[in-house]
């Protein structure tokens, strides 16, 4: 067991070859199309990996997708793992992120957190905002497939947790005063499905916190924006045009200027964002030419990345283990 444990994650981070899943063809889930536009074909680790964007609205996905059951039986068990090196618990670079991430969200949401709000997190990882915001007096609830974190959350921050996937939680329309989801929808199959399900949650006169990378092309190259835990890839328009398929409009009343918003149920007299235009998929590709890998590496670029993100993880592990220590 324990071998074909290993076997399985080494297919996960040897280069230059395919992610250990077969997938399968899936239209959009924004607008239903199934007509695409190449962006890429590895991504960060290397891996062969293809992701397109929709030639109708925009929407990039991984392509083929994932099953539904191949995405269930990575995120209960092994993304964690594969991503953020966890296995009994959650590693200290993890919630020292966790909880710096946590506060400045809090600090973005202050005019919706008062006691007695019901709040719930939906993909809470290991529970750092759920429990800042009781702190705050309010009610809370947390969704998060991955069992791992989901026991952490209960017993570290006694948070009440449903392990379970989006899909099988079943809870009451307009629950809710205030949901948030920080990097947590492109992750889903079913993204723009997800929004949905929040969105029904979400009270009258409630608040929706969605967040996600924001995936229009920047001076990295294409290969290091993509990998294989975001099947979905966002930029302002998809993401207002997603929430709005459910009668979602941002809260401020402005057009989206990045992929972090707050969205709230439209009022009557406002028509929520239409699709963006088909035009957007090929701006994007353009934005995204190929990179060739050997040349990132030879320019030293990849080294000093690699450099950076190792800074990052020795600043929050050390920085867990003094607070820890005192």
């Amino acid at each position: 067991m324990e071998l074909r444990a290993m076997a399985h994650f080494l297919s996960h981070i040897v280069p230059f070859t395919a992610y250990p899943y077969k997938g399968e063809a899936a239209a959009c889930n924004l607008c239903g199309s199934d007509s695409t536009v190449d962006i890429c074909r590895k991504d960060r680790r290397w891996k062969t990996l293809g992701t397109v964007a929709c030639a109708e609205c925009g929407l990039m996905r991984t392509q083929p997708m994932p099953s539904d059951s191949e995405l269930e039986a990575y995120y209960r068990s092994e993304y964690r793992a594969d991503y953020q090196m966890a296995s009994g618990s959650p590693p200290k670079f993890h919630t020292t992120r966790s909880l710096r991430d946590a506060r400045a969200r809090l600090t973005k949401l202050s005019a919706f957190i008062r006691p007695g709000q019901r709040v719930l997190d939906f993909g809470c990882g290991s529970g750092e905002f759920l429990m800042l915001a009781r702190e705050q007096g309010c009610s809370v609830l947390g969704i998060e497939p991955g069992e791992v974190f989901a026991r952490y959350a209960r017993e570290t921050h006694g948070i009440d947790i449903i392990n379970a996937p989006w899909q099988a939680v079943d809870l009451p329309d307009g629950q809710f005063d205030l949901i948030t989801s920080n990097h947590v929808v492109e992750h889903l199959r079913a993204p723009v499905d997800a929004i949905g399900a929040m969105a029904r949650w979400l009270a009258p006169g409630g608040a929706l916190f969605l967040s996600v990378p924001d995936m229009r092309p920047n001076d990295r190259p294409a290969f290091e924006r993509f990998h294989f835990a975001h099947v979905h890839g966002f930029v302002p328009a998809t993401l207002q045009a997603a929430a709005a398929r459910h009668g979602l409009v941002p809260a401020d009343g402005e057009p989206l200027t990045d992929t972090t918003a707050i969205f709230r149920h439209a009022r009557p007299d406002e028509r929520p964002a239409p699709l963006p235009p088909p035009g957007l998929a090929n701006t994007l590709a353009e934005g995204y030419p190929d990179s060739s890998i050997a040349a990132y590496v030879l320019s030293g670029r990849y080294f000093r990345a690699a450099g950076r993100r190792f800074r990052n993880w020795r600043r929050d592990t050390f920085r867990v283990a003094v607070s820890s220590s005192r």
